[in-house]
C-alpha cells in the first residue's frame, strides 16, 4: 500500500467519524423493541433453541458475570439474538450438559462487543464460534477514541444505552425486570453496529484488518495460569526476604482455598497488601497472627487458625524449600530498553528506528500504535538483527503479528528509510 493510499484511507476513516452524534445527543433505548424476555432455565432451553435454529444469519451474544462478587469467573447468563428468532436470556447454571444442541445450532457467526472478555465462559459452557465479529476491534481499527458498547451505540446509532447494572450481582436469582432489560439491550444493537462499522471498515480499506484481529481472538487458546501469582502481593508490600516470601506464598494459597469455599473473590477474604504486611512481619505465634493490627477486624478474626497455619508451614521449611528472592521466569528475552544503549547500541538504533516508524504510522493510519503493533513486539523485533524484509515478516508472525501489521509496519519502516 502506498502513501496516497493510506492518507486516502485516513481520510475515509475521518469522513465516516465526522457525522458521529455526541453522546448527550443520543436517544436513550429503554425496552428491548420485542419486549423483555424471560430467563431460560431447564424447563425452556429446548424451546429457545429450537427458535434458534429456526432464525437466519448471525448470533449476536454477551454474557454477564459476578466479578467481584464471586470467586470463578463463569457465566450467570447468556444473552442470544438472532434474526427471525428474537432474544432469549439463558441461564446456564445447573444444565451446562444441555446446552450441547445449543453448540450446534450456532454454526453460523457470532457477534460479540469486546469478545475476548466473554469467549473463555462462553468455552467453559461448550460454546465455540465458528466465525467471529467483534464491534470492539472493528471500531479500534478504525481509529475510535471511545470504543465501550455504550459509546459506539450512541455514537453511531443514535441510540443510549443503560450503564447502571454493570456491575450487578448477576448470580442473584431471581433477576429482576431491570437486570433483564439492561442483559436484552446489551445484545439488541449488535446486528446493526455490525452492519454499521462493516460499511466503515469497506469504505476505509480496512475489512481484511479487522477480520484478521478477531480470528486471532476467536481461536487464541486459554492462556495458562499465572506463576507464582503472590508475587504482585510481594511488590505491593515490598517483601524481600525468602521465609516472608515462603509465608506470603502460603497464605495466599490458604486465602484462594477459603475464598473458594465461601465463592467470593480472593481480595474480599484479604486484600493483597494486607496479606503483604502480614507476612512482611513473620508472626512467630499464634498470638502473634491474633494480636496482628492488620486483623483486627470481627470478619478477618475468623481465620486467625488457617492463617496461622500458612506460616508456621513456611516456618518449618528448609532453606533450600525457600522463594528465591526474585522471579526469574516468563520475563522478555532482553534486557530493559533502557540499557541497550550502553551495552548493545545496534538494538538502541533499531529500537530507536522501529518505536519512531510506527509512532508516525500509527498517526498516519488515525489508530493507536498498539493496534499497529504492540509495544511488547516492537521491543522484541528491535532486540532481533534481522537481515532482510524476508525474516522481518517471519520473526513477528512467528511472535503472533497478523499480516496486516507486519505489512503496515514494513511499509513504515519503509518511508523511514
Amino acid at each position: 500500500m502506498n502513501t496516497a493510499a493510506v492518507s486516502s484511507n485516513s481520510q475515509n476513516t475521518a469522513n465516516n467519524l465526522s457525522y458521529f452524534r455526541h453522546e448527550r445527543d443520543a436517544q436513550p433505548l429503554l425496552t428491548p423493541r420485542d419486549g423483555v424476555p424471560g430467563v431460560t432455565h431447564r424447563a425452556q432451553i429446548a424451546h429457545a433453541i429450537e427458535a434458534l435454529r429456526a432464525g437466519h444469519g448471525a448470533f449476536a451474544l454477551d454474557t454477564e458475570r459476578a466479578q467481584g462478587i464471586r470467586y470463578s469467573d463463569r457465566a450467570y447468563l447468556v444473552q442470544i439474538r438472532r434474526p427471525g428468532a428474537g432474544t432469549f436470556l439463558i441461564d446456564p447454571i445447573g444444565i451446562e450438559r444441555e446446552l450441547a444442541p445449543l453448540a450446534h445450532v450456532m454454526r453460523d457467526e457470532w457477534i460479540l462487543h469486546a469478545a475476548d472478555q466473554d469467549l473463555p465462559s462462553l468455552h467453559d459452557l461448550g460454546l465455540f464460534p465458528t466465525a467471529l465479529f467483534d464491534t470492539e476491534i472493528a471500531a479500534l481499527i478504525l481509529g475510535f477514541e471511545h470504543t465501550s458498547l455504550q459509546s459506539l451505540a450512541a455514537e453511531i446509532l443514535g441510540q443510549a444505552l443503560a450503564k447502571a447494572y454493570s456491575h450487578s450481582d448477576w448470580s442473584a436469582r431471581p433477576l429482576s425486570i431491570e437486570q433483564r432489560t439492561y442483559a436484552a439491550l446489551d445484545v439488541e444493537l449488535l446486528h446493526e453496529l455490525k452492519d454499521a462499522l462493516m460499511g466503515m471498515l469497506e469504505r476505509a480499506g480496512r475489512t481484511e484488518w479487522c477480520f484478521q484481529e478477531c480470528e486471532a481472538v476467536r481461536i487464541r487458546p486459554k492462556p495458562p495460569p499465572k506463576q507464582q501469582p503472590w508475587r504482585k502481593a510481594a511488590h505491593q508490600a515490598d517483601v524481600t526476604d525468602r521465609r516472608a516470601l515462603a509465608m506470603l506464598r502460603e497464605l495466599w494459597a490458604t486465602r484462594d482455598m477459603l475464598a473458594r469455599e465461601r465463592d467470593i473473590p480472593p481480595t474480599s477474604v484479604l486484600p493483597n497488601v494486607v496479606l503483604g504486611e502480614l507476612a512482611k512481619r513473620k508472626p512467630r505465634s499464634r498470638a502473634d497472627v491474633a494480636h496482628s493490627p492488620l486483623l483486627r477486624s470481627l470478619e478477618r478474626q475468623r481465620d486467625i487458625t488457617p492463617w496461622w497455619r500458612a506460616i508456621n508451614k513456611a516456618w518449618h521449611l528448609p532453606y533450600s524449600a525457600l522463594p528465591a528472592r526474585r522471579f526469574t521466569e516468563n520475563r522478555p528475552p532482553f534486557p530493559p530498553v533502557k540499557r541497550w544503549k550502553a551495552s548493545h547500541p545496534e538494538a538502541a538504533e533499531r529500537w530507536e528506528r522501529v518505536r519512531g516508524a510506527v509512532l508516525l504510522w500509527a498517526d498516519e493510519l488515525g489508530i493507536r500504535q498498539d493496534i499497529l503493533l504492540k509495544p511488547a513486539l516492537q521491543k522484541r523485533i528491535s532486540w532481533e538483527s534481522w537481515e532482510n524484509p524476508a525474516d522481518f515478516e517471519r520473526k513477528l508472525a512467528e511472535w503472533g503479528a497478523r499480516p496486516w501489521q507486519i505489512e503496515q509496519t514494513q511499509q513504515a519502516l519503509r518511508l523511514l528509510s
